[in-house]
């Protein structure tokens, strides 16, 4: 798989007819400039072909009660704005849309996402609360169920309420000391599957050296509560509950250079009243990086890796592990369109993860895809096709599949 799409990233850059007017679309970020002030306003329609929707084995799709080919319509909405003020800046980006299926209209479902951001100077501080609210059917590649609810397998509709809130002190540039705050809610309409139903308390703070030149490092801690409202099966008789730890330094370097790099480095330890004789061991090195480097203006390349520990959002687990790596490659074949190639590897890890039908305890998903967009002032229509293989420890859920997207966008500025 790899050597051929090589292969074809090759021989189609040798192709390539050479635009002086051509440019990526994605260009140098610069961390320190003021954002201008934008209101934009996307509808798009999506056609998505999927050859298999239960992400899993035909017997998966049969217990499930999926047919696994299908197409979807995805109507779509969305609103970005960013509003500059004075010292102060908000931003807002949400959008609305729907799932409709050919085949499986089990599955139709509304998409809804919004999410507010401000930055307020008070005193010689910046505060920065944060609201988000979101609601969507759960991929089923993330949804295993408990034995015997297999409505749980299949349909799950999640929502998560978010409200964070941040502080940042000192000068422009200089030593800057912050802290951060917030509550996370994350509730399924599914009875069957609410025993993932969580509430988490996020908390922590840094020490940032800010400089123009240098771009911004920072010493950092910070913890995760979580509790699960209604998973009893690691701790009988009480709620299930873990703390997540991590501490270490964190570089960001998006100073408008042809190299971009923001990096991480941190130790997680994994606090849990239950460690029974075999289970995993979580504690270690966490990672975030990731760099882009702009060549010529017309060719950007992106790799991306990160470790964490987090919540499983519908398999049984107390907490999982979970390794990215992506790249990608984006290449201004013309000054109105472009194309991107790209692949990724995710490796998931689940602890306490009880042996079941619907439940796993490691996976691996590969992707590969290739993306044309065209983009004339306000219009973007785009092809994407893509591959996907999984391979985990429960052959239910042992799956490769191919997808497409046509999608057509309309952007209304103001």
């Amino acid at each position: 798989m790899r050597a051929g799409l090589a292969t074809l990233l090759t021989g189609s850059a040798l192709l390539l007819p050479y635009q002086a007017g051509a440019q990526i679309a994605s260009l140098p970020e610069r961390m320190f400039e003021t954002p201008e002030r934008a209101v934009i306003l996307t509808v798009s329609q999506d056609i998505f072909y999927d050859s298999n929707v239960s992400r899993g084995s035909d017997a998966s799709a049969a217990l499930r009660g999926i047919k696994n080919e299908d197409v979807r319509a995805a109507p779509t909405a969305a609103l970005n704005m960013v509003l500059p003020r004075g010292g102060a800046l908000i931003t807002v980006q949400g959008s609305a849309g729907y799932d409709a299926y050919a085949r499986n209209h089990s599955l139709n479902r509304e998409r809804l996402s919004i999410r507010t951001e401000s930055q307020v100077p008070v005193a010689f501080c910046a505060v920065a609360p944060e609201l988000a609210y979101s609601r969507r059917q759960i991929d089923l590649i993330d949804l295993g169920a408990p034995d015997g609810v297999i409505d749980a397998a299949a349909r799950n509709v999640q929502t998560v309420k978010e409200a964070l809130g941040g502080v940042t002190c000192g000068p422009q540039f200089g030593l800057r000391p912050s802290g951060h705050i917030g509550y996370v809610n994350t509730r399924t309409d599914t009875r069957g599957a609410r025993q993932q139903e969580v509430r988490e308390t996020r908390y922590g703070s840094a020490l940032n050296y800010v400089h123009p030149s240098v771009g911004i490092i920072a010493l950092f801690a910070r913890r995760r509560d979580v509790i699960y409202d209604r998973q009893r099966q690691f701790f009988p008789g009480r709620l299930s509950s873990v703390s997540i730890t991590n501490a270490g330094l964190r570089v960001d370097r998006r100073l408008g250079t042809r190299l971009q790099l923001v990096a991480s480095l941190s130790y997680a330890d994994l606090a849990s009243a239950v460690n029974p004789p075999g289970a995993k061991n979580f504690d270690g090195l966490n990672w975030d990086v990731s760099a882009t480097l702009c060549l010529g203006g017309r060719l950007l390349l992106t790799t991306e890796t990160d470790r964490a520990i987090t919540i499983s959002p519908g398999f049984s687990a107390e907490t999982v592990r979970q390794t990215n790596y992506a790249g990608s490659l984006s290449y201004a074949l013309t000054p109105l369109v472009q194309v991107t190639a790209s692949v990724s590897r995710a490796d998931r890890v689940f602890r306490l993860a009880p042996r079941s039908a619907f439940g796993i305890t490691k996976d691996r998903l590969d992707t590969a895809a290739i993306r044309l967009a065209y983009t004339k002032r306000q219009v973007t229509f785009s092809l994407r096709g893509s591959y996907q293989r999984r391979d985990s420890d429960n052959d239910l859920f042992d799956y490769k599949g191919a997808q497409a997207l046509l999608s057509i966008g309309y952007a209304f500025e103001r």
